[in-house]
């Protein structure tokens, strides 16, 4: 098996996601972006879809009888509009730069009603809440280097679902569900806090449900972010 480049649990409870939300069902074309080894594609495969991948480097794809094609330079993805059911990308937008021409992209791809998912590590666990206020930077994303490009390594890109939400909607997909990979420890010691962060919230934003969302226990206690979108049915 190709070597997995998600933490670990990631991909079974992505599995299990896809599965509950019923994309993996026979005849369904899957894109998995950002596919590394080749590890998730092999999953996709076992469970039965049809499978691309595509990747900034394919030299590193290991499965058989999986094409991966190449990321373009400019962003754009090698496929016809309208080709996916379905776009994987896990573990893939935190490391980039240009996440509007990254969604386009998506879109662009997608068939009408078709499904984003992807995975990101979650800023707004109590425990990157209290790093950042120690140390100003978020979980899972230390200083950059200045004049230092590595798109493979570097984690350049932290936001949050508020932001990922108003994003897509820029290019007609809308967030379906939200999960994560495990609820941390660390975060889960500083439960004491959420309380009060309810009770500011309310103060500050009122009712307002995109807020609420900010702080739903998923987004307070979880590692990761499991984002699960949908494309409108009459986007093009």
């Amino acid at each position: 098996m190709p070597t997995e480049m998600a933490l670990k649990g990631t991909h079974e409870r992505v599995l299990s996601l896809l599965e509950r939300a019923g994309c993996l069902e026979p005849g369904v074309e899957v894109l998995d972006l950002g596919a590394g080894q080749g590890a998730f594609s092999a999953r996709l495969v076992g469970a039965g879809v049809s499978v691309s991948a595509c990747d900034v480097i394919t030299d590193q794809f290991e499965v058989d009888g999986v094409q991966c094609r190449q990321i373009e330079d400019s962003g754009a993805l090698p496929y016809e509009s309208s080709r996916f059911d379905l776009v994987v990308a896990l573990e893939v937008v935190e490391h980039a730069a240009g996440h509007d021409r990254f969604f386009a992209e998506v879109a662009r791809v997608l068939k009408p009603g078709g499904r984003l998912l992807f995975t990101t590590p979650n800023i707004l666990s109590l425990k990157s809440r209290m790093l950042f206020l120690l140390t100003g930077t978020f979980y899972s994303f230390g200083p950059l280097e200045p004049f230092t490009s590595d798109p493979i390594s570097q984690h350049i890109a932290p936001f949050n679902i508020n932001r990922y939400t108003w994003m897509l909607s820029q290019f007609g997909l809308h967030i379906e569900t939200v999960e994560t990979d495990k609820y941390q420890t660390t975060s889960l010691l500083l439960s004491f806090l959420a309380p009060l962060v309810w009770l500011a919230t309310r103060i500050v934003y009122g009712n307002d449900r995109h807020a609420r969302d900010q702080n739903a226990p998923v987004t307070l206690f979880g590692r990761g972010l499991q984002v699960l979108a949908r494309k409108g049915q009459s986007a093009s």
